[in-house]
C-alpha cells in the first residue's frame, strides 16, 4: 500500500468517524446539520455541538417576554389593543409567530410590527386584490402559514416574521367591536393564549359609561370550550377598581407562578368581564341617545315590560347523524327547556328525519323510521300508556297539535323526548313547512308570538334538497312574515350559511351549538335568550324621517328580555334629534312618542398611564363615528344574506367595502396587507377558530412567507421560514408531504422537526459512485378499508373525530372519480378533496409513529355534507427529491450511512 493510499484511507476513515459521531451520538431533539468542506472545520463544529451551553443557545426558541392587553370600552364599544414583545435568544435567526384569537363580531383596525426600531404598519386592501397577490406568491413557491386554535364564536389572526439572532421585536394589533347584551349582561371576552409563561403579563379593561355601572363580575379564566354560565366563580387574581359610578377598571396581572398554576404552557382561555348599567333613570324615556359631531347612537333596552305569551314550535332533527351523544344531549336540553315554558305559552313539536310528523300527545309515541345503527328492522318503540289518560284532552288546541303548559302535558312531552331515536335522512324542507303550517293553524284561532326553534346537525338529504328552493318554499310558507325561525346548527355537518339565511329571511337568527360536554348548557342558554319576548314589530323613527342619514336597521321583529337594540346614524349639523318608538306589547300598542338625546358635555377618558381618569370635552375626545361605521358594515353584511337579488347584494357589498377601506377594518370583504421587513407584501386575514376548522373551508386567511426557498433544518421545523445549516432548494410546502397510510419506508435517517406533534421521520440516504445522492419516497396505494378501520364505523357510515365533535359520514363507494373543493385547511393548490375510493395518494400534515407514516382524521374532508372524503394529492410536489452533496463534500461519494443501526461502510 503506497503512502498516498494510506493517507487517503486515513482521511476517509476520519471523515466517516466524525459523521458517525454526528448522526449516532447526537439525540434527535438537538441534532444540527453542519456541513463543511474541510475536516478541521467539521471537527471544530462537532466539538462545539458537544458543549451543553452552546446547544442551549442554539436550540433556544423565540420567547414572549412581555404581553399587554388593554381594552377600552366606551358606551359599550370596545377597542382592544394587544401588544406582544418577542426575543430571540439564539445565535441564529428564527421565526416568531404572532397569533391572536378575537371575537367573530370584531374587526381588526390596526396592526404594526417594530423591528430594530423600524415600524412596519399594515394596510387594508380589497380581499380580491389582496388574494390575487397571495395566489401569485403561492404559485411562485412561497409557503403559507398554518395555525391551530380552538375557540368558539371566534376568528384568529396570525403573522410570522424572521427575528435576527439576539434580537427583539414588537407586535401590536387592535380590534374593535360593539358588545352585545345577552341575558341581562354585556360581556367582554378576551382570548389570552400566549402559548408559554410570560414574565410580564397584564390585561386591563377600562369601562366608561354615562349610566351607573352595576353587576360587574370577573369570573375565572374560561377555557375556550366552556359555555359562559358554567363557571362564574370569581377570579381572585383580578382587581376591580371603581373610579366613580360610571367608570370602572379591571386589572389582571398574573405572576409566572400563577400562570403555571393555570397550565404548564401558560394562560389558555378567555379573560371575561361582565357588567350592566342601571337604566332606572331613563327607563321611561325610550332609551339612551347620544349625539357627537354629527353622529348619533341610540341604545334601547327596556327592563320592566311584561313578557308576551308565545307559541313555540320545536323542530327536532332525529336523522341518523344525530346518533349517540348529540341525541342524548338534545334530550337533556329539551327536558330542561320544557320546564322553562310559562303557563300562558303553547308548545308544539315537529320531529323529522326522512319523514316528518307533529307530536300527538294523545297517542303513543312512535319512531319515524328505523335506522341502521341500533334498531332492528321492523321495530318500533312505544311509551307505556294509561289508556284513560289518552282519552282525556290536554287543551283547546289538541286537534292542531298545540298544547298548553301544564304539569301533565310537560310530563307527557318529556316521555316523548326520552323515547326519541335516530332514523334515516334529513328532510329540512318538509319539517319547516309543517312547522309553519302548525303555527298558522294556531294563529287563526289565537294571537300569540310564534317562534320556531329549528335544531339540525346536517344538510338536506331527503325530500327537497336544493337549498335555493327550500329558502323560497319557507319564505312562501311564512308569507305573512309573522313567524320567527331561530336555527341551531349542532356540530360541524351543517351548512351554517344556509341556516343563517333561513333565519335572517324569517325574522330570526342562527347560532352554532358546539358538540362538546356542555352542548346541553348551550341549548338551554340559547332558549333563555328567546324565552321572554317583550315586544313585537318594533319600529324606530328619527325626526319623522327628516334630516337624518345612513341610519342602520330600524325594524325589530321581536325584542327579547335581557337584550338591547342599537341604532346608529348621521345627522345634519346644528339639527336637534328626536325619536319615537312603536310596537306591540303585552298590553297592546306600545309607544314612546318623543325621545331626546342625553346631554353629553363630557366623556370620561383615561390618561396615558391608564390610572387616573380625566374629563375632556366630548368633541375632542370620543367620536361616535367609529360606532356608526362598525354598525353600518355589520348591517350591510346581514342584509346581503336576506335578499336574493344580485344587484341589491352588490350594492350592500359595495357600501360595506367602501366603509371597511375608509375606516381600515378587516372584514369579510377586505384583507390586511402586511409588508414584511424584506419589503415582500403578504395578506393576512381572520379565519374561524372553531374546533371543526380542520374539516371546514374558511374564508380569507392567507400569509405569504418572504422567501421562495423552502429550507429544511433538522432541529427546527415549524411551518414557516427556517435558518438551516444548509438549504435544500426545492419547491416544497413546509409541514406537508404526500404520504401513504401506515406503510414503512426504507430508510433510517431521522431529521428532527422540533415539534411535539411530529415525531421523527425515518428516511434513507444512499450513495454510490454516482455524483448525486437521491432521496426516494415510496407511494403505496391508499387503502380506504384500512383507513376506516381506525375509526368507529359500520357497513355504511363512519364517525370521524373533528376537534371536540364527531362527524357521522357515509363511506360507501357512491361518488364519481372527480375533484371536489380544494383542501383549504392545507392551503396547497394541488390538494383536492376526493372520494376515499378514488384517491391513491393522500396529502396531509405528516403524523409519524415509530417508523411508519400514518394518516389520521385531519386528512379527512367532507363531500356534499354527507360523504367522508380524503385530501388527495392530485399532482405530488416532490415524488423524488435530488440533493447533490458532492458539491459540498466530494469525499462522501462512496459512503452509505444507516443511522439507526449505527453502522457505516466505505468503498475504497
Amino acid at each position: 500500500m503506497t503512502e498516498t493510499t494510506r493517507f487517503s484511507f486515513r482521511l476517509s476513515a476520519l471523515i466517516i468517524l466524525q459523521l458517525w459521531l454526528m448522526f449516532a451520538s447526537a439525540s434527535p431533539a438537538n441534532r444540527v446539520w453542519i456541513v463543511r468542506r474541510d475536516v478541521q472545520n467539521l471537527v471544530e463544529a462537532t466539538t462545539e455541538l458537544n458543549q451543553p451551553k452552546e446547544q442551549k443557545v442554539e436550540n433556544a426558541l423565540p420567547r414572549i417576554y412581555f404581553m399587554e392587553i388593554v381594552s377600552d370600552i366606551r358606551l359599550r364599544y370596545a377597542s382592544t389593543k394587544v401588544t406582544s414583545k418577542v426575543a430571540n435568544p439564539a445565535d441564529k435567526a428564527q421565526e416568531a409567530t404572532f397569533h391572536v384569537v378575537l371575537p367573530d363580531t370584531a374587526f381588526i383596525s390596526s396592526f404594526l410590527m417594530e423591528i430594530d426600531g423600524k415600524v412596519y404598519k399594515a394596510s387594508v386592501k380589497e380581499k380580491e386584490e389582496a388574494q390575487t397577490d397571495y395566489q401569485n406568491a403561492v404559485d411562485a413557491g412561497l409557503s403559507a402559514a398554518q395555525v391551530t386554535a380552538n375557540a368558539r364564536d371566534a376568528n384568529q389572526f396570525t403573522v410570522s416574521v424572521n427575528v435576527e439572532p439576539q434580537a427583539k421585536m414588537l407586535f401590536n394589533l387592535t380590534y374593535e367591536e360593539l358588545l352585545t347584551r345577552r341575558r341581562g349582561i354585556y360581556e367582554q371576552a378576551i382570548h389570552v393564549s400566549p402559548g408559554s409563561i410570560v414574565p410580564q403579563m397584564s390585561v386591563r379593561v377600562n369601562i366608561f359609561e354615562t349610566l351607573p355601572i352595576n353587576k360587574i363580575t370577573v369570573p375565572q379564566l374560561r377555557g375556550n370550550d366552556i359555555e359562559q354560565n358554567q363557571d362564574l366563580s370569581e377570579n381572585e387574581v383580578a382587581k376591580i377598581i371603581r373610579t366613580n359610578e360610571t367608570v370602572v377598571s379591571v386589572v389582571y396581572e398574573p405572576t409566572e407562578t400563577q400562570q403555571i398554576q393555570s397550565s404548564k404552557d401558560g394562560l389558555q382561555g378567555q379573560f371575561v368581564v361582565q357588567y350592566d348599567v342601571d337604566r332606572s333613570s331613563i327607563e321611561r324615556n325610550g332609551g339612551e341617545i347620544h349625539v357627537v359631531d354629527g353622529y348619533f347612537v341610540h341604545f334601547f333596552a327596556p327592563t320592566t315590560l311584561p313578557a308576551l305569551p308565545k307559541h313555540v314550535i320545536f323542530v327536532l332533527d332525529t336523522s341518523g347523524s344525530m346518533a349517540g351523544t348529540r341525541i342524548e344531549q338534545t334530550k337533556q336540553a329539551m327536558n330542561s327547556i320544557l320546564d322553562q315554558l310559562r303557563e300562558d305559552d303553547l308548545f308544539s313539536v315537529v320531529e323529522f328525519s326522512t319523514g316528518v310528523s307533529e307530536w300527538d300527545l294523545r297517542k303513543p309515541y312512535k319512531a319515524l323510521e328505523t335506522y341502521y345503527y341500533n334498531i332492528p328492522v321492523g321495530d318500533t318503540t312505544e311509551v307505556p300508556q294509561n289508556r284513560t289518560e289518552l282519552e282525556e284532552s290536554f287543551g283547546l288546541y289538541d286537534d292542531i297539535f298545540a298544547y298548553p303548559v301544564t304539569e301533565r302535558s310537560i310530563k307527557r312531552a318529556k316521555e316523548f323526548v326520552n323515547t326519541m331515536d335516530v332514523t334515516s335522512s334529513t328532510n329540512i324542507n318538509d319539517a319547516l313547512l309543517l312547522a309553519l303550517k302548525n303555527s298558522q293553524s294556531v294563529q287563526s284561532r289565537l294571537r300569540l308570538t310564534p317562534i320556531i326553534i329549528f335544531l339540525t346537525d346536517g344538510e338536506p338529504t331527503s325530500g327537497v334538497v336544493d337549498k335555493t328552493e327550500i329558502l323560497a318554499n319557507v319564505r312562501k310558507g311564512n308569507s305573512d312574515d309573522v313567524v320567527s325561525i331561530f336555527s341551531l346548527a349542532f356540530g360541524t355537518g351543517t351548512d351554517y350559511d344556509f341556516l343563517t339565511k333561513i333565519s335572517s329571511q324569517n325574522r330570526g337568527f342562527a347560532r352554532k351549538i358546539y358538540e362538546a360536554a356542555d352542548a346541553t348548557l348551550q341549548l338551554k342558554g340559547f332558549f333563555e335568550e328567546v324565552a321572554s319576548p317583550l315586544l313585537n314589530n318594533v319600529r324606530f323613527v328619527y325626526n319623522k324621517d327628516g334630516p337624518v342619514h345612513d341610519v342602520t336597521e330600524t325594524n325589530v321583529p321581536n325584542f327579547f328580555k335581557g337584550t338591547e337594540f342599537v341604532v346608529a346614524g348621521r345627522i345634519d349639523p346644528d339639527t336637534e334629534l328626536s325619536a319615537s318608538i312603536t310596537g306591540t306589547g303585552a298590553s297592546g300598542s306600545f309607544l314612546f312618542p318623543d325621545i331626546r338625546p342625553v346631554i353629553d358635555d363630557y366623556i370620561l377618558l383615561p390618561n396615558p398611564n391608564n390610572s387616573v381618569v380625566e374629563t375632556v370635552p366630548a368633541k375632542k375626545s370620543f367620536s361616535l363615528e367609529k360606532i356608526w361605521a362598525y354598525m353600518t358594515i355589520q348591517d350591510m353584511l346581514k342584509k346581503r344574506q336576506i335578499v336574493d337579488d344580485a344587484k341589491a347584494i352588490a350594492e350592500f357589498n359595495g357600501k360595506a367595502l367602501n366603509l371597511s377601506l375608509t375606516y381600515g377594518f378587516v372584514t369579510p370583504l377586505t384583507s390586511l396587507v402586511v409588508v414584511k421587513p424584506n419589503s415582500t407584501a403578504a395578506t393576512a386575514d381572520v379565519r374561524p377558530a372553531d374546533a371543526n376548522q380542520g374539516l371546514q373551508p374558511f374564508y380569507g386567511f392567507a400569509l405569504a412567507a418572504p422567501s421562495p426557498i423552502a429550507a429544511f433544518s433538522p432541529n427546527h421545523f415549524s411551518g414557516g421560514i427556517r435558518q438551516p445549516a444548509f438549504a435544500v432548494s426545492a419547491l416544497v410546502a413546509p409541514g406537508y408531504q404526500a404520504i401513504p397510510f401506515k406503510r414503512p419506508i426504507t430508510s433510517t435517517f431521522r431529521p428532527d422537526f422540533g415539534t411535539s406533534q411530529s415525531p421523527h421521520i425515518t428516511e434513507h440516504f444512499e450513495t454510490s459512485r454516482s455524483p448525486h445522492i437521491t432521496e426516494h419516497f415510496e407511494f403505496p396505494s391508499f387503502s380506504p378499508e384500512e383507513w376506516i378501520s381506525q375509526f368507529e364505523h359500520n357497513l355504511t357510515h363512519v364517525k370521524i373525530p373533528a376537534g371536540n365533535e364527531t362527524l357521522d359520514l357515509s363511506w360507501e363507494d357512491e361518488l364519481p372519480d372527480v375533484e371536489y373543493e380544494s383542501c383549504t385547511t392545507n392551503r396547497l393548490h394541488h390538494a383536492v378533496c376526493k372520494s376515499i375510493w378514488k384517491c391513491s395518494t393522500v396529502l396531509h400534515e405528516s403524523t409519524f409513529v415509530s417508523k411508519e407514516l400514518t394518516v389520521d382524521a385531519k386528512a379527512a374532508c367532507v363531500i356534499e355534507n354527507k360523504y367522508v372524503g380524503i385530501c388527495c394529492d392530485a399532482s405530488p410536489i416532490f415524488p423524488e427529491l435530488s440533493i447533490d452533496f458532492t458539491t459540498i463534500i466530494p469525499e462522501l461519494e462512496t459512503t452509505t450511512f444507516v443511522d439507526d443501526s449505527s453502522t457505516f461502510t466505505s468503498d475504497p
